[in-house]
């Protein structure tokens, strides 16, 4: 088969109403597209790079973002919750949460009711949480200043003076303040 024949019919292909391409490189048959064509080609190029380096920096960003909890501690949500090995008053409990940059715990729902109470499941100890009973106000706040939601939580015994929250894995009860209980800090997770 002689190429020479099929390249020398094909004809270049010309675009109606433009211009021809001046240029001396180009033939007369050439087509010229139309500024906008070069304007539209490097937009897209130039977001396609962007994309491209918008999902690199994603990707670096996630896993320089890992939340995790220190040791000894569990994760819940966007909490750690820290279950102590010893027993003291609810204000020395507070302290010691305090310590650790944490927060005796402050129950936001009755998914973490129930999660608190299985993980503390098959302990006996009983375990103060951030609530505590108000007597001149008669109300259970939270120690962050809120008011206890009552279809969050039934506290079973005396509101009274001096009286604080804790917690089982089957009920949370009214106890003196100062009797010896373990406590449940929390904490923000942390980014490492």
């Amino acid at each position: 088969m002689d190429t020479s024949k099929v390249h020398g019919n094909v004809k270049p292909f010309r675009c109606p109403g433009y211009k021809q391409a001046s240029s001396p490189s180009f033939s007369p048959d050439a087509c010229r597209c139309p500024h906008w064509h070069h304007l539209a080609l490097k937009s897209g190029c130039a977001g396609l790079i962007l994309l491209l380096l918008s999902l690199i920096g994603l990707s670096v960003l996630g896993r320089s973002a890992i939340l995790e909890c220190p040791r000894y501690w569990h994760p819940h949500w966007n909490k750690c919750l820290f279950v102590s090995q010893i027993s003291r008053p609810w204000a020395e409990g507070r302290d010691a949460c305090s310590m650790e940059d944490a927060i005796l715990l402050l129950i936001e729902n009755k998914e973490e009711l129930r999660f608190v109470q299985n993980l503390i499941k098959g302990k006996e100890q009983l375990f103060f949480i951030g609530l505590k009973y108000v007597q001149k106000e008669k109300i259970w706040k939270w120690i962050d200043g809120s008011i206890l939601n009552p279809n969050l939580l039934r506290i079973t015994g005396k509101d009274k003076e001096n009286s604080c929250a804790i917690i089982s894995h089957t009920e949370v009860f009214s106890d003196s303040c100062s009797s010896d209980n373990h406590w449940i800090c929390q904490k923000t997770l942390i980014h490492v």
